[in-house]
């Protein structure tokens, strides 16, 4: 009989763990939109996406431009409104745990690099399929698993969310210099480009051209940062202006159209309804009700 080998087991320890989650949200917001405030005994972090946000912290006012966070403490006071021009969409996520390291993120406004961008959508994706209660809707005080979650949800939920504090609390302790990488800041590139190019048709070798990538390259890499391809996500951008466009301004939705370069109103609607699940006239009832 052969012997046996013996390994030993290092236990790995785990320096930022959270206790769960309170609340994950990922609210779309009409131009007019102000939550009056409240204050509770666990942190939550306020990440802008689409457009800025005016928040109140304790006694500062302080406005999220596009792709920053705040992370509240617990016990402080905070609201938050739009400014009244614009729609607004937001991630909001609450945890609670004893975190004296969050501290040095607590209190800053931080512009979030492509990695935090991607920890914080990693984590609304996985809260749409852990959670029955849904994400867009207000005054929730506990959120309702879902029966039918995909395998390990709640799990990428915790480990993103952890991942994304470990992050954060690192780049507080680096110099500014470090933080970013050149693969993240043409990445960054690549997305502001499809950004400003909202309205016009882009194609994906528009795309690969304008960079000097390889298809193949640009295929590969585009969505091992977002999960999914340059269209994909081209396409998910026109579909968040047109929501702009539905709760800020009086266009018609053969305008919307248009102005999206859609080409029809017809293909806009089997669009925004493939992506989003309702028609624009449903989703215009939703918010402006």
């Amino acid at each position: 009989m052969k012997n046996e080998v013996v390994y030993g087991i290092t236990k790995l320890k785990s320096e930022m763990e959270i206790d769960g989650i309170y609340t994950v949200h990922y609210f779309e917001y009409a131009k007019n939109f102000a939550f009056s405030g409240e204050s509770h005994a666990f942190w939550e972090l306020v990440y802008a996406d689409k457009r800025s946000l005016i928040i109140t912290a304790g006694d500062k006012e302080l406005k999220l431009e596009r792709g920053q966070m705040y992370l509240h403490r617990p016990y402080e006071f905070h609201n938050l409104r739009c400014d009244g021009e614009h729609a607004a969409n937001s991630a909001i996520i609450s945890f609670g745990g004893e975190l004296p390291e969050l501290d040095a993120v607590a209190g800053k406004v931080i512009d979030c690099t492509p990695e935090e961008k991607r920890l914080i959508a990693g984590i609304i994706r996985e809260a749409g399929s852990a959670f029955a209660t849904p994400l867009g809707l207000l005054g929730v005080r506990q959120m309702q698993k879902s029966e039918n979650g995909e395998f390990g949800c709640e799990h990428l939920i915790k480990s993103y969310l952890e991942q994304l504090l470990i992050v954060l609390v690192r780049a507080m302790k680096k110099k500014p210099t470090e933080n970013y990488e050149s693969g993240g800041k043409q990445f960054s590139a690549i997305l502001r480009f499809l950004e400003e190019n909202v309205s016009e048709k882009l194609r994906f070798g528009d795309v690969a051209k304008h960079f000097s990538l390889s298809p193949s390259i640009l295929k590969r890499d585009f969505r091992r940062q977002t999960g999914c391809g340059v269209m994909e996500y081209f396409t998910k951008l026109k579909i968040d202006a047109a929501k702009q466009l539905i709760r800020e301004s009086e266009l018609n939705f053969t305008e919307i159209a248009a102005e999206l370069s859609f080409g029809s109103s017809q293909y806009f609607t089997a669009v925004f309804r493939r992506v989003t699940g309702m028609t624009p006239s449903e989703y215009r009832e939703s918010v402006l009700k």
